[in-house]
């Protein structure tokens, strides 16, 4: 359940890709609140998701045609408030970063209109085969740069 602040066809440089989620009894501890490891499964497939509906590449084929991973090089989470289960979490997707084989990105997640938690996440492109850092590929870096914020 994903959908952009700007139409498909013309996104301007700040784009912002949603993606709304329903938080399940597996994400959960006994308490019923999210166990915080299940946010950063949760905000990986914010990523994919990303990947496929915003880029429009998916993250798979990236992978599997192109051998380039994208794995996390740095991660830095505030956990605001707790999320419960039954709740709707929706991560707002945002570039901070755009470097030659890397790029930064925030996530901001909500409940309602209420924030829950901050992620900010580096990954880099690499090449899967070399295990070697590689450039950003060159059709994908103006569909990454219309989600930079200004």
């Amino acid at each position: 359940m994903a959908n952009h602040t700007e139409a498909r066809s013309a996104r301007p440089a700040g784009a912002v890709f949603v993606h709304e989620q329903l938080i399940r009894f597996s994400h959960c501890d006994p308490a019923g609140i999210v166990y915080y490891p299940a946010f950063l499964d949760l905000a990986h497939a914010t990523k994919e998701d990303w990947f496929s509906e915003g880029l429009r590449y998916s993250h798979f084929d990236l992978m599997r045609e192109r051998r380039l991973g994208t794995p996390t090089v740095n991660l830095q989470c505030d956990f605001l408030r707790t999320v419960e289960m039954g709740e709707l979490l929706r991560f707002e997707l945002r570039v901070v970063h755009v470097g030659r084989t890397s790029l930064q990105y925030a996530l901001l997640g909500k409940v309602g209109d209420d924030e829950r938690l901050k992620i900010l996440q580096t990954v880099v492109f690499m090449h899967l085969d070399t295990r070697k850092a590689s450039p950003i590929p060159d059709d994908l870096r103006p569909r990454i740069e219309a989600y930079l914020v200004g």
